[in-house]
């Protein structure tokens, strides 16, 4: 006696039973630590016409393992809730077979074998370490660089060196200082060194002690006017010094 219709095996159920559960261990963005990933998948179309249910089903695990691996690869395993999530909104997506026609979504369950887990804790603790070694390079670097950014602390570093031999570099000190005294940093205090260099040279350009006296007490009478009693009087001791002369009060 024949089949009727209606006591044929449902293909759709078949694949559904053997796609229910199955697991693939799939590496991560970190050489050497995998995830352990559980799906269960679920065949939505039904009415397949399917001679062979074992085909398909293994057509359906393929390709949900190559589709997770895609995902995972890119995957940090350090942060296991995250990946979990993601994956799983990946997976719930309706995906389709085309050879043969099926049409299914899937659950899935991300976690981290004993020995996935211990090195990813491995791992953290290298990162830890790896970055405070770096934070404090970075600091060394940066207190250096501020050192040698300015010519005395490059001199005094220069001139504390065991290696150094005073007799034998004397007229090579002589010419940093040169170059040290006509160094203006560049970028930060841009302004404030130029218009510095701007006084300096307008400052030379009156070679006379008494023209220099005249310009010093202008500095000081414009201080004074502007309510800046201590700048003035740094000015007309810098003039006294220089001039053996103090400058006039208030530009007198």
């Amino acid at each position: 006696m024949g089949w009727r219709k209606q006591d044929l095996p449902d293909p759709r159920v078949e694949v559904q039973a053997l796609v229910e559960r199955f697991e693939a261990r799939l590496g991560s963005a970190h050489e050497g630590i995998a995830f352990q990933v559980v799906f269960h998948a679920r065949v939505q179309n039904a009415g397949l016409a399917l001679a062979d249910a074992d085909g398909a089903a293994r057509a359906v695990r393929i390709a949900l393992r190559h589709k997770a691996a895609d995902f995972l690869r890119q995957q940090s395993a350090t942060d296991l809730h995250s990946v979990q999530d993601l994956l799983a909104r990946e997976m719930a997506r309706s995906h389709t077979l085309v050879e043969p026609q099926i049409r299914y979504d899937a659950r899935v369950d991300v976690t981290l074998l004993p020995g996935d887990q211990a090195a990813v804790e491995a791992l953290l603790a290298a990162q830890r370490k790896q970055s405070k070694a770096t934070a404090i390079r970075r600091q060394e670097l940066e207190d250096l660089a501020e050192e040698l950014s300015d010519p005395a602390g490059v001199m005094a570093r220069w001139a504390t060196t065991d290696a150094t031999d005073w007799a034998k570099r004397s007229g090579e000190a002589k010419n940093l200082a040169e170059l040290f005294a006509a160094y203006r940093p560049p970028g930060r205090h841009g302004v404030e060194y130029a218009l510095v260099e701007a006084v300096r040279e307008f400052l030379a350009s009156f070679p006379e002690p008494a023209q220099k006296q005249m310009v010093y007490g202008l500095l000081s009478a414009g201080m004074q006017r502007a309510e800046r009693p201590d700048h003035a009087a740094k000015v007309e001791e810098i003039a006294e010094a220089v001039t053996g002369t103090p400058a006039p009060p208030g530009g007198a």
